[in-house]
């Protein structure tokens, strides 16, 4: 008895996990894409909100340790140049 409510609970957890990695991978579509384009496999993430509907994301790159600062205003994204050093 004990077994099967272990496995229903982790069958719950599971399937609620899910829902909201599928809502999360809907919402930033277009941040992965710019991430795959720039052949950036994330390390790390650091998220600002600037607004309720704007977002900075810093991600560093695993391996080369590259930073990439991307900005989102809904879920449209668009990747920052980087600053000049003037």
């Amino acid at each position: 008895m004990m077994k099967q409510a272990t496995m229903a609970t982790i069958a719950c957890l599971a399937g609620l996990s899910s829902v909201g990695a599928s809502s999360a991978a809907a919402d930033d579509r277009e941040l992965q894409a710019i991430l795959a384009k720039q052949g950036c496999v994330p390390g790390s993430t650091n998220q600002t909100e600037l607004s309720p509907a704007v977002t900075a994301y810093e991600v560093i790159c695993r391996g080369s340790g590259r930073v990439l600062t991307i900005v989102c205003v809904d879920t449209n994204c668009r990747l920052q140049p980087k600053p000049q050093d003037n």
